[in-house]
């Protein structure tokens, strides 16, 4: 009697079950990196063109807006709320929303302020200050993850609880006294160059091309685009989707840091009101700029294009003499019509 060769069902199981793997991980592979090469070559024709479009309207109907002076005031207003859109863009660019940036921006602002005031040294009082936003970011990432809740439920919330603890921290009041004559409130916070940008709106442009840099040029940047533009496919070529999401947002948190201690820099003060509101001119200018909503799609390019059309919209409203109430309903009013745009784009590409 001839036996037949042992049968090895499993075996042969396993192997079509690694073989389809296999294939998986090859065309998650291809998508992601075809994908990564079309994202970052994205187009901010449109955002400059809006932009363009808005300077002439505003040059036409606000009479001063030309004045060097009041250019140069237009960069100063947006150099803190660009701090936070580019950690927004970071957040939204891996499928994630911060909303909790006005509130970090406010209470890095109130305890590196009181650091001073109680005599801590500058670069201690400016450590601590990052310290704090680095771990809101955190605690964000964190929360979202552990919970499995999307980051804008979870920002929600901190948005009013570390609003509260600015408000406990400063007993409502402002922390004011602060000590004169040093080098980080006479120089970087007053600072000018050729007499009218602040070394602060120089900071800004400069963080923004380090973030442009860091999304275009390295791993870490390919990742978060491949992450918000489809994790599923990100997962299956080994990336960590969890850590890049608390990673974006622990991002998000030290830009809004970065800000807030520069903010005392340029006020000599705080207040546990400072940066509210931030989030929907921070949200506004990201989208405006051609970041998607869903994730990954942006540049820091097309966001800092955004923020200088918000930051005009802002200007010719205060040339306008319009109440800061009515200012807020605009902020409101630009983040709808942003939203609008970037659902009628993905529309328009699905029907492409």
């Amino acid at each position: 009697m001839i036996e037949s060769p042992p049968s090895s069902t499993a075996d042969q199981t396993d192997s079509a079950v690694e073989s389809e793997f296999a294939a998986r991980r090859r065309w998650g592979a291809d998508w992601v990196r075809e994908s990564g090469r079309r994202l970052t070559r994205w187009d901010e024709r449109g955002v400059f063109g809006a932009l363009v479009i808005v300077f002439c309207f505003a040059s036409i109907f606000c009479p001063n807006f030309l004045n060097v002076a009041n250019l140069a005031s237009i960069l100063q207003d947006i150099t803190f709320l660009g701090f936070l859109a580019v950690g927004m863009t970071f957040a939204l660019l891996a499928g994630e929303i911060d909303i909790s940036v006005g509130s970090t921006f406010g209470l890095v602002a109130v305890v590196t302020a009181l650091l001073f005031q109680h005599g801590s040294a500058t670069l201690l009082a400016i450590l601590g200050g990052l310290a704090v936003g680095l771990a809101a970011g955190f605690v964000n990432g964190i929360a979202a993850v552990s919970l499995g809740v999307p980051a804008i439920i979870v920002t929600l919330a901190t948005l009013g609880i570390y609003r509260t603890f600015s408000l406990v921290l400063t007993h409502e009041t402002a922390i004011g006294g602060l000590p004169e004559g040093r080098f980080f409130f006479s120089k970087v916070g007053l600072g000018t160059v050729l007499g009218s940008i602040s070394w602060l709106s120089i900071m800004f442009l400069v963080a923004a091309v380090i973030a442009a840099l860091v999304l275009k040029r390295t791993p870490f940047g390919f990742r978060v685009y491949s992450v918000g533009s489809n994790p599923a496919a990100a997962r299956l070529v080994g990336m960590n989707v969890t850590r890049i999401r608390v990673l974006v947002l622990t991002i998000s948190g030290l830009m809004a840091a970065i800000a807030g201690v520069l903010s005392v820099a340029y006020l000599d003060s705080a207040t546990a009101t400072e940066g509210s509101g931030y989030e929907l001119d921070a949200l506004a200018a990201v989208i405006i700029g051609g970041a998607k909503l869903s994730g990954g799609r942006g540049t820091i390019t097309g966001t800092t294009l955004g923020l200088f059309i918000v930051g005009i919209i802002r200007n010719m409203l205060v040339l306008a003499s319009v109440s800061t109430d009515w200012q807020q309903a605009v902020a409101g009013v630009v983040l709808i019509g942003a939203v609008a745009m970037d659902r009628f784009a993905r529309r328009k590409e699905r029907r492409a």
